[in-house]
C-alpha cells in the first residue's frame, strides 16, 4: 500500500511537470540497490525532461534505463526502458558527442531485448533509430521486415520503413508501389467541405498551395523554390504558402520565401484538421505537397481531398499511394512511360528537368583540378551519410585502391558513428583513404567552397543526391552519377543529362570505376570537363529557374484548364 501511494504521488508530480521533484522524492526514498526497476525508469525519464537538462542529467538518464533493463528485463519496465535509452541517445547525439560512446551499450541492450521484445512497434522503432545511426543496413532492413509483419499497423512507423526502401535494390518499382498503396489506408481522412466546382471557375488568377515542412533555415528544398516562386506568373497565380515549419523573422531564407509570394500562412502547432480548414478556407485550386514521407505526420492531410488538384513534388521522389494525390511532378529521364502504371499518380513530365536550382550570391567560375597542386586525387560525396550504401563502400574503395595516392572527403549533415563507416571501408583496405567531417561545422559558404578540395565528385546509388549534386556542379566539380531503376534513384542521371556532359553517367558499377579512374589518371580531359562545365552550366536547364517557372506554370494552367472544362 505504501508503494501505491508513492507511486500514485509521483505519477501526479510528472502529470505536473514537477520532474525535479520526481527525482529527489524517488531517489530519497529508493537507494540505488534497493530501487524498484520501474523507478529506475521514471527518474531516468525525469532527468531527461527537465528543462534546463545538462550532460550529467542524459548520462544519469542513461545509467537509470540500463539499471531499469537490467534487472526486470522481460517485462513493460524492461521495453520502456530500452526504448528509452535509445531515445535519449539517438536524439541528443547531435548536440552531444560524449554519446558516441554510448552507442554501443544501446546496441548490446536492444540485441538482448530482442527475445523478449521483437514484436514490439515502439521496441523495433527504436532499434531502428538507433541502426540508423550505425549505419547497419542489413540490421535496419530485418527490422522494417518485422515492423511490415506486425498485425497491427503503426502508420507512422510504418512510414519509415516505406521510406527507407528508397536506400536499397530489395525492391522494385512495382513492389515499392504496391506497398505504398497499402501503406495508404492506414492514414486518416479528415472532415472536408464538399468541393464546389464553380467556385475554382472564377475568372482571374488560380490559387496556387504549397504545404512544406521546410520553408527554413536554408533548408535545401528552399534553394529550389525562392526564383521558382519568384518568376512564377503572379498574372495567373495567387501564391500561398502553408509552412508547418516555425516562423523566423532573422531567418534570410524564410524571408525569400515570403518576398516571393503573395500570403504565408503558419500553420506550424496546428493539428491536421485545423490545416486542412484553413486551407479549404483559401479555395485553393492546387495543393502541392512538398513533404511526402519525410515527414509522415503531416502528409496524411493530402489523404483527404483538400482541392480539386493535388500533386507531389520536390521532397518526395517516388509514389505515395494516395488516391486523393492526383499527380507527381517528373520528368522524361526519371520515369519511363511503360513504368507509370507502377506510380498511383498521374505523371506530370516537365520538358527538362523536374526541378532548378536557383543558385548562389557568387559566380560559378573554373577551377584547377586540386590535385595539380596538391599531387593527391580527392573524390568526395557531400551526401546524407545513411545515402552511403553498401554497394557504395564497395566500388569506391575499388576506385581508391585503383587510383594511387588518393583519398576520399565524406561531409554528411546526419549524425552518425563514423567509426561504424570507417570499418566498412577497412575491409577494404582503405580506412586511411577516408577523411570525414561533420556538416554542422560548416557555415553555408565554408561548405560550398570545401567543394574546391575535391577533383571528383561520386554519387550515392540507389537513393542518389540531389542538392548536393547541384551544388558540386556549381563549384566546377564532375559528379559521376550511376543510372537507377525508378524516380529516386535517376535523380542523378536526369541531373547530369541536363548538364550536357554525358560521360558522367555510367550503366554499372563498373563502368562507375572506370570513369573514375579515367578522370583520375587523365588531368587534360578532367580540365576539359571542368572547362565545359565552367562555360555552359549556367546555361543549362539546372540554374535557370526563369525558365522552369515558365514551364511550371504552364503545366499547372494546363490540368487546371483540364479541370475546369
Amino acid at each position: 500500500m505504501v508503494l501505491e501511494f508513492i507511486v500514485k504521488d509521483i505519477q501526479k508530480l510528472i502529470a505536473e511537470k514537477k520532474y525535479d521533484e520526481v527525482i529527489e522524492k524517488s531517489e530519497k526514498l529508493f537507494p540505488v540497490k534497493k530501487r524498484p526497476p520501474f523507478l529506475s525508469n521514471i527518474i531516468g525519464t525525469a532527468k531527461m525532461l527537465r528543462q534546463d537538462r545538462s550532460e550529467e542529467d542524459i548520462r544519469a538518464a542513461i545509467n537509470c534505463f540500463e539499471l531499469a533493463y537490467t534487472n526486470d528485463k522481460n517485462s513493460i519496465t524492461g521495453f520502456l526502458a530500452v526504448c528509452n535509452l535509445i531515445s535519449a541517445i539517438t536524439q541528443n547525439l547531435k548536440n552531444h558527442s560524449f554519446l558516441e560512446w554510448e552507442i554501443k551499450k544501446a546496441k548490446n541492450l536492444y540485441l538482448d531485448a530482442e527475445k523478449f521484445h521483437q514484436n514490439k512497434d515502439k521496441f523495433l522503432k527504436a532499434g531502428y533509430d538507433l541502426f540508423v545511426i550505425l549505419l547497419d543496413h542489413e540490421k535496419i532492413k530485418q527490422i522494417c521486415n518485422n515492423i511490415l509483419k506486425l498485425e497491427k499497423k503503426n502508420k507512422f512507423i510504418l512510414s519509415n520503413c516505406i521510406f527507407s526502401q528508397l536506400y536499397y535494390y530489395d525492391w522494385g518499382q512495382k513492389e515499392y508501389y504496391e506497398q505504398s498503396k497499402l501503406h495508404s489506408k492506414y492514414f486518416n481522412k479528415f472532415e472536408v467541405k464538399d468541393l464546389d466546382q464553380s467556385l475554382f471557375k472564377l475568372e482571374g488568377k488560380i490559387n496556387l498551395g504549397f504545404v512544406g515542412n521546410d520553408f527554413r533555415l536554408n533548408h535545401s528544398i528552399t534553394y529550389f523554390l525562392k526564383k521558382t516562386f519568384k518568376y512564377l506568373d503572379k498574372s495567373r497565380f495567387n501564391i500561398f504558402l502553408f509552412s508547418l515549419s516555425k516562423r523566423d523573422p532573422n531567418d534570410q531564407s524564410q524571408n525569400e520565401l515570403i518576398g516571393s509570394v503573395d500570403h504565408w500562412i503558419d500553420l506550424e502547432h496546428l493539428k491536421n484538421q485545423e490545416i486542412v480548414n484553413i486551407i479549404q478556407e483559401k479555395k485553393i485550386s492546387i495543393l502541392i505537397d512538398i513533404i511526402g514521407l519525410t515527414k509522415s505526420s503531416r502528409v496524411e492531410i493530402f489523404k483527404s481531398r483538400i482541392a480539386p488538384i493535388q500533386i507531389s513534388w520536390l521532397a518526395y521522389c517516388n509514389t505515395l499511394g494516395f488516391e486523393n494525390i492526383d499527380y507527381l511532378i517528373a520528368d522524361h529521364n526519371l520515369i519511363y512511360p511503360e513504368e507509370e502504371k507502377f506510380y498511383s499518380e498521374k505523371i506530370l513530365k516537365m520538358p527538362e528537368i523536374w526541378n532548378s536550382h536557383s543558385g548562389f550570391d557568387f559566380e560559378s567560375t573554373f577551377n584547377n583540378p586540386p590535385s595539380i597542386e596538391n599531387n593527391r586525387f580527392t573524390f568526395g560525396s557531400f551526401n546524407n551519410a545513411r545515402k552511403i550504401s553498401d554497394e557504395n563502400v564497395e566500388v569506391w574503395s575499388n576506385i581508391l585502391n585503383s587510383v594511387p595516392n588518393s583519398k576520399l572527403i565524406l561531409k554528411s549533415s546526419l549524425r552518425f558513428d563514423y567509426r561504424v563507416l570507417l570499418d566498412k571501408f577497412e575491409q577494404y583496405g582503405v580506412k586511411n583513404k577516408i577523411e570525414i567531417f561533420d556538416r554542422k561545422n560548416f557555415t553555408p559558404s565554408e561548405h560550398l567552397n570545401f567543394y574546391k578540395k575535391i577533383d571528383v565528385s561520386l554519387d550515392t546509388f540507389p537513393y542518389n543526391g540531389v542538392t548536393t549534386t547541384f551544388e558540386a556542379l556549381w563549384m566546377n566539380v564532375p559528379v559521376i552519377v550511376m543510372k537507377g531503376f525508378n524516380f529516386n534513384s535517376r535523380c542523378g542521371e536526369s541531373i547530369i543529362k541536363n548538364s550536357r556532359i554525358d560521360f558522367l553517367i555510367s550503366k554499372d558499377k563498373n563502368e562507375y570505376v572506370n570513369k573514375a579512374i579515367k578522370l583520375a589518371e587523365h588531368k587534360d580531359f578532367l580540365i576539359e570537363i571542368k572547362n565545359q562545365l565552367a562555360k555552359t552550366i549556367l546555361s543549362t536547364p539546372l540554374f535557370n529557374p526563369e525558365k522552369f517557372a515558365y514551364n511550371f506554370g504552364k503545366t499547372l494552367s494546363m490540368i487546371y484548364e483540364k479541370f475546369t472544362k
